[in-house]
């Protein structure tokens, strides 16, 4: 330790330069207590608090902005749902009203019967009355489906018959235009459906006549040929008709024909032997051949002679 004034070496324990007499004073007396207590304290980073609460505040401030940002997606896409759920509801719901005036009227007017409870049910985005049905009535009165113009008036009448027989339906309008009344069109409907129940019973008897004929022939064909009518139906008719043509015959000698079945291991052989009368007059010789393996190829021998 030196003198402040004169620099003289001072002992350890002076109060008093000795070369100067200048009172000494020590570092610990010239520290006041206070500043003493906080110099021994740490010192606290003051700017980093402050950057650690600015810190806090933006995290904040990011943490409420993005609550904000989600909160409004998803209270836009609730409000689109809602939206969708809205209009699906709107297009499925099924709206109740009662029959038009004039409606009633005009379906009396050509004959319908219309119920009482008039009140209807019908299903439309955009609420307009398309078409609507009313439900069977007592008699013959099936279900009658009514069709609406853009213009609010009846377009078609379409009405069907409560007979189960019956499978058709018939209109009363038509573009706007009446065909007839209900009693005058279900009486030209009744006719018309009998008169299809007729033709239909003709065809059928027709055809059952028409079957039972080719019965007939293939047994009697087979009967000629010595055959039994299966084999005749199966493979000597299609045999047949392709002999007359390949060979030319005018005329088939019955009694002068026959068929052969050979069997060869798995292989079998159906032979028809035809004897006719060509277009020259001259007698003709038409063997046909069919192999089961190759059912409908048809390989043929013809022999024409110059002898009656």
């Amino acid at each position: 330790m030196y003198c402040k004034v004169c620099g003289e070496n001072l002992k350890p324990d002076a109060k008093f330069c000795e070369n100067c007499g200048t009172k000494v004073k020590k570092e610990t007396d010239a520290i006041p207590k206070t500043d003493i207590k906080k110099s021994t304290e740490p010192v606290k980073p003051k700017v980093k608090l402050e950057e650690t609460k600015t810190s806090k505040k933006q995290t904040i401030t990011g943490v409420l902005a993005s609550l904000v940002i989600i909160g409004l997606i998803f209270t836009a896409t609730s409000s689109d749902t809602q939206k969708e759920a809205n209009k699906q509801i709107t297009v499925n719901k099924k709206i109740t009203t009662s029959i038009p005036k004039e409606h009633r009227e005009f379906l009396t007017k050509i004959g319908l019967k219309v119920p009482a409870d008039d009140k209807i049910e019908f299903s439309d985005a955009n609420s307009n009355l398309n078409y609507y049905r009313i439900p069977s009535q007592d008699g013959e009165q099936g279900v009658t489906t009514i069709f609406v113009g853009d213009n609010g008036a009846i377009s078609k009448v379409n009405v069907s018959h409560n007979n189960q027989k019956c499978m058709r339906t018939f209109d009363l309008v038509e573009n706007g235009k009446v065909l007839g009344t209900y009693s005058d069109k279900l009486a030209e409907h009744k006719l018309a459906d009998a008169k299809a129940e007729q033709e239909a019973k003709a065809r059928e008897a027709q055809q059952a006549a028409e079957t039972a004929e080719r019965e007939a022939k293939a047994r009697e064909f087979a009967n000629y040929l010595g055959c039994t009518p299966e084999e005749y139906k199966e493979h000597f008719g299609p045999m047949l008709s392709a002999g007359f043509e390949r060979g030319r015959l005018e005329s088939w000698y019955n009694d002068s024909s026959s068929t052969s079945i050979n069997t060869y291991g798995k292989r079998t052989q159906y032979v028809l032997h035809l004897v006719g009368r060509g277009k020259n007059g001259n007698r003709v010789y038409v063997n046909v051949y069919e192999y089961s393996d190759k059912p409908g190829k048809y390989q043929f021998q013809v022999m024409n002679t110059s002898h009656e």
